[in-house]
């Protein structure tokens, strides 16, 4: 069909023609505008409805990648799969880091209570078999622990950790959360 169109559109190679001669000019039927205008509409059509598609086919991915999800972890729990496998632990992590710092920038009156839900919270993961590592004045194990900043700190030695913004966690030997420090650097 697009080889007819093609024929139907193309320009014509000129006739030879005698000297002196005007060649008259062609001009493609009224039929062929029309057609052509329904060509580039339903092209434009086609477009928008394989975007469409494409769109569907994404969602229906998703979806079905969320709906695995979900199976797996309800075949893992009917399996006997601890549930600690199946758990991100890292909201509980970050509550666990944001309450050391404010118990550390609270007041007198309010330290205490801070101080009793962190130890609750850290008798909690030691429960579930989680060490959190957060080793201030020592020395960043890259491994563990990746630098963010830093800053100075004159009572502490060149390249120690001098604030931890996220406590390295550990399950055993495995890392279950890098953590992320702040070093001193007392030189300007």
């Amino acid at each position: 069909m697009f080889l007819w169109f093609r024929r139907l559109f193309a320009a014509r190679p000129p006739s030879p023609s005698l000297p002196g001669e005007t060649l008259p000019s062609e001009s493609p039927p009224a039929w062929a505008t029309e057609l052509l205008e329904a060509v580039r509409k339903s092209s434009r059509a086609q477009a928008r409805l394989s975007l469409q598609v494409e769109d569907l086919e994404r969602k229906l991915e998703g979806g079905l990648a969320e709906w695995r999800g979900t199976l797996s972890s309800q075949q893992g729990a009917a399996s006997g799969v601890s549930w600690r496998t199946e758990l991100s632990w890292d909201e509980l992590l970050d509550a666990r880091d944001l309450l050391e710092e404010a118990a550390h920038m609270a007041d007198l009156a309010l330290a205490p209570g801070l101080v009793g839900v962190t130890d609750r919270i850290d008798r909690f993961l030691a429960h579930a078999g989680l060490t959190r590592l957060a080793p201030l004045g020592h020395p960043p194990d890259g491994r563990l622990f990746r630098v963010v900043g830093t800053q100075s700190h004159p009572s502490l030695p060149e390249g120690a950790i001098s604030r931890v913004v996220r406590a390295a966690v550990l399950c055993g030997e495995h890392l279950v959360r890098e953590g992320e420090a702040i070093t001193v650097r007392n030189q300007p």
